[in-house]
């Protein structure tokens, strides 16, 4: 995208993680590193997934405040980062919060509300 958005509307969002959550489902598990205590708890450090469309990812851990999250890590060839929207969804992000009277954000409103979703993305 030329300009990142300050924040992304709330639908989009909503429909960024239905993405999300299709390509994580499809994923194949390539690595894991589990861990298990001396009393038997399984822990794992991370999970090392391909996504269909060949993309390489991980979640790990991180500290958010007072709590610990999952975050999703990507390897685009040239080393980890952090996977965000506007890097790794971008052409989704667009579409999602074009202009209104864009005809291909149009199109997705009108399927969002025959609910019907992205599952069609390779």
């Amino acid at each position: 995208m030329a300009e990142l958005l300050d924040s992304i509307p709330e639908a989009a969002r909503e429909e960024l993680e239905t993405y999300l959550n299709e390509d994580l489902r499809r994923a194949i598990v390539t690595t894991t590193t589990p861990i298990v205590d001396e009393d038997g708890r399984i822990y794992f450090d991370e999970i090392a997934l391909r996504l269909v469309d060949g993309r390489k990812v991980a979640i790990v851990p991180e500290m958010r405040g007072k709590w610990p999250m999952l975050v999703l890590e990507i390897n685009p060839g040239d080393g980890w980062r952090d996977m965000t929207v506007e890097e790794d969804y971008s052409e989704e992000l667009e579409e999602l919060t074009a202009a209104p009277g864009h005809q291909d954000a149009d199109r997705r409103w009108e399927n969002l509300a025959r609910g019907l979703t992205g599952g069609d993305r390779g």
